[in-house]
């Protein structure tokens, strides 16, 4: 029986540009395929060492691999032969793919340790991109006709893939995510995929290269701080990682350069220690929280402030809504100073009634600047905020300065939320979602995760924060015994080498990290999308979450 096709004559360059036929096509796959080319592999025997090449490898995580060996121009088989440009082939394609098949499928036992082949999904096929294939394959080289692309495929290379993984391994349960590590680690130096060749680098190499990306100023920003110096009031609105807090710390700088005295307030005392910071050993500037405000004008004018202990919830409460703006409204009356700008960083943590109180602070036709995200409303009940003035159209923020795309998009989609219009880069690596039975599971994954970021990944400590709705000494907090045997920085913006900063997401509001673990993740915490959004936006580079199971929609 006789199977031809028949092109123009091959050559080393028609072989090439086949090979790049099919790269190209490959390129097309979407997100979570993978593939590579040219993989290049060597192995030790008892006969001595072996080497060889795979001209393509394609890797679904879900679906399996499939190990391929491009064939260009005429390509026929005679009684079971296979000849290439009339001349009989040593091996047909299908056999120098199962070759290196096998070479790949031993070095990944060698990476893992000595683990069942038979548990890997990988499979082998042929690809002639120059021909329609019509004729048969000798069923030894190839059980059904799935096993063989063609130039047809060029055209939907994600349906031909499919077709073959589904026909190899139709009750495929994917890989586990330690076997990918070791695929990773065996062909990353070959890789050509759609996404960047960056995301198989350790993660502290990542934050290096991402974080040097994010750092860079944009047109965004120096066109909204040109506008921002020629207006005396205005409501400046952005998403999580739009860069408000920037834009505001620049305002401060600015008019300070004029001579002019400078408030810079917000809700979070963590935000405001870290503004403070940034601020530091600027003239005329003064950097605090609202209640720190009201405390300190109030002591400075011998007016009595007590807070009410602990213990006493409702009146704390009371206390820090009610009586703290009054109390700095009758320091406003005592006190003589007064400020010729106010900055009020994530404004919908302020209630309506405060703005009374930060008005009376103000210098004779003093400029106003508040930065806000309704999406992020976490401290105040009442979703309908009430700006400090009206008839002002705010000034939108529409793009993603500080996250990745990735967790960008992850975070809109735990808070439903609007995805950001741009993101500064399309580096880094997905968010990564672990779901345990019970909060005492997730103390053993926390622990895990922890020793590969530190050990695997070589990522300081220092560099990761890990957040929950909880305290983590929270008798609710149970996944906390995660955290033993390591050194707890409860400084949540100050970094200390060798101790991990562990906080609360409500705590850690306005501040941002390389590498963020959530945790601790359970119903409650799935009602607030807003809890989930300040949350997985903080991340930077890199975001774990740690869920209980069926908390998680997707």
């Amino acid at each position: 029986m006789e199977s031809t096709v028949t092109v123009t004559n091959p050559s080393r360059q028609a072989g090439a540009r086949a090979e790049q036929s099919v790269f190209q096509a490959l390129k097309s796959l979407p997100e979570p395929w993978r593939f590579f080319h040219s993989v290049d592999w060597r192995l030790l025997g008892e006969s001595g060492e072996k080497i060889g090449e795979a001209d393509a490898i394609v890797y679904h995580p879900k679906r399996g691999m499939v190990v391929l060996e491009i064939k260009a121009g005429a390509v026929e088989v005679i009684n079971g032969v296979w000849y290439y440009a009339s001349r009989p082939m040593k091996k047909s394609p299908f056999k120098q793919a199962r070759d290196n098949r096998y070479a790949i499928a031993k070095k990944l036992l060698e990476v893992l340790g000595g683990e069942d082949a038979n548990s890997f999904s990988i499979t082998h096929a042929a690809w002639f991109p120059d021909v329609a294939w019509q004729g048969i394959v000798p069923s030894a080289d190839a059980p059904s006709r799935a096993y063989v692309l063609d130039k047809v495929s060029l055209g939907n290379p994600e349906s031909a893939l499919c077709s073959l993984l589904n026909t190899a391994f139709p009750e495929s349960k994917g890989w586990e995510k330690e076997q990918e590590r070791a695929l990773i680690e065996i062909l990353a130096p070959s890789c050509y995929q759609p996404i960047s060749l960056a995301s198989f680098l350790p993660l502290s190499k990542q934050i290096s290269n991402v974080r040097e990306i994010l750092d860079k100023d944009t047109a965004q920003n120096v066109a909204a701080r040109l506008f921002l110096g020629s207006q005396k009031r205005l409501l400046i609105q952005g998403g999580a990682g739009s860069g408000k807090t920037a834009l505001a710390v620049a305002l401060a700088k600015e008019h300070a350069s004029q001579g002019k005295s400078v408030l810079f307030t917000c809700y979070n005392i963590f935000l405001a220690q870290d503004i403070k910071q940034r601020l530091a050993g600027v003239p005329g500037v003064t950097v605090t929280s609202f209640h720190d405000l009201a405390k300190d004008w109030a002591n400075s004018a011998k007016i009595r402030f007590f807070e009410p202990p602990v213990t006493e919830v409702a009146a704390r409460a009371r206390f820090f809504i009610d009586t703290c703006p009054d109390l700095l409204c009758q320091a406003a009356e005592v006190r003589e100073e007064r400020f010729d700008t106010i900055i009020v960083d994530e404004a919908p943590d302020f209630q309506a009634h405060w703005w009374v109180a930060l008005e009376a602070l103000g210098a004779m036709d003093f400029s106003w600047y508040c930065f806000y995200d309704l999406q992020q409303a976490i401290f105040q009940p009442d979703a309908n905020w009430t700006p400090p003035f009206d008839k002002v159209v705010p000034m939108q923020l529409t793009g993603n300065l500080r996250n990745t795309r990735h967790i960008g998009e992850f975070a809109a989609k735990l808070g439903h939320v609007p995805t950001p219009t741009e993101f500064r880069t399309d580096e880094g690596p997905k968010p990564e979602v672990i779901v345990c039975p019970d909060f005492i599971q997730m103390g053993h994954r926390l622990r895990q995760l922890l020793q590969r970021l530190t050990n695997k990944e070589s990522v300081p400590i220092e560099n990761v924060v890990v957040l929950s709705h909880h305290r983590y000494d929270n008798l609710k907090s149970k996944w906390s015994d995660g955290l033993n045997g390591v050194e707890i920085n409860k400084d949540m913006v100050n970094a200390v080498p060798d101790k991990i900063r562990v906080g609360t997401i409500q705590g850690f509001k306005g501040l941002e990290a390389d590498v963020v673990i959530l945790v601790g993740l359970d119903e409650k915490a799935h009602s607030h999308p807003e809890w989930l959004y300040v949350g997985a936006s903080r991340a930077r580079v890199s975001l774990f979450v740690l869920t209980l199971e069926g908390t998680l929609n997707d």
